[in-house]
């Protein structure tokens, strides 16, 4: 599938042409499926640009440095679940998404072999000056994948990715065949059963359509920018047809789980796949 000339009619979930514009941003429109309640934004990223070769200037090198802290604390929680489930000492790993592999990182200083697939160039470029680590621009469907890992991983990781592709469906189906039999893929994604959220809608309704409250800061077309947001329901149902068995669900890495605002999955492959 591919970002020219799609067709938002078409649900990106359960594919059913049962879309329809719900949610005019101003600049985008978020498209509502009227069959299985999907949320997406009508706009791609497509492939432009994948293969940049603009250099790392001094500002985008302060820019990404001043984002990493950001991170450090989520990427520790989320170790901290992987190593529930994974013994990363004899483990091989790819991390989707990866920025400038700070999780790669933590997962090699536990014995893993690590792989990551980052499609800015900049943020692959600062990796490799900065860690000496080389993460693939290659997109999980690309033939590179698909053709020679196939079957392949103990461990997958999606953080903070699911929301900014353009196939959230095709790119998770891509990555369970990369998995071994009983291999293990862990994501996160924020949740669109959030209060914000939902008071967002029902003003957009109360209000004829001219107020959308937070919805815009849910999605963006930047690129690499949010296009759809997932329900937990929605996104344990793309799990189970993509032949992966939930292990956990919870909505924070926090103790009190029930405080979150993300949704956290933790699936194992089915060995028939």
């Amino acid at each position: 599938m591919t970002a020219t000339n799609y067709n938002f009619n078409q649900c990106k979930l359960c594919k059913s042409l049962a879309a329809e514009p719900g949610y005019d941003l101003g600049d985008a429109v978020i498209y509502v499926c009227k069959k299985c309640d999907f949320h997406f934004l009508n706009y791609l990223d497509g492939t432009s640009g994948l293969n940049s070769n603009a250099e790392l200037s001094d500002k985008s090198y302060r820019y990404i440095e001043a984002r990493l802290a950001d991170g450090e604390q989520n990427h520790q929680l989320r170790l901290e679940l992987v190593q529930k489930h994974v013994d990363l000492s004899a483990a091989k790993a790819l991390d989707i998404g990866a920025g400038v592999g700070q999780f790669q990182l933590l997962m090699r200083g536990q014995g893993a072999e690590t792989w990551g697939i980052e499609p800015s160039h900049l943020r692959r470029q600062y990796a490799e000056e900065k860690s000496a680590l080389r993460l693939n621009p290659e997109l999980v469907d690309d033939p590179y994948w698909q053709g020679g890992f196939k079957d392949h991983f103990d461990l997958i990781t999606l953080w903070d990715v699911i929301e900014h592709v353009d196939f959230p469906a095709e790119t998770l189906a891509a990555a369970v065949k990369l998995l071994k039999p009983d291999g293990m893929l862990l994501l996160d994604t924020p949740s669109r059963m959030t209060l914000p959220y939902r008071l967002s809608e029902f003003a957009y309704m109360a209000c004829s359509k001219k107020m959308s409250l937070f919805l815009s800061t849910f999605y963006s077309t930047n690129r690499y920018g949010h296009k759809q947001i997932f329900t937990p329901l929605q996104l344990e149902g793309l799990f189970l047809s993509c032949g992966l068995k939930i292990i956990t669900r919870t909505k924070s890495y926090q103790k009190k789980s029930n405080r979150g605002n993300r949704i956290i999955l933790v699936g194992q492959k089915n060995n028939r796949n």
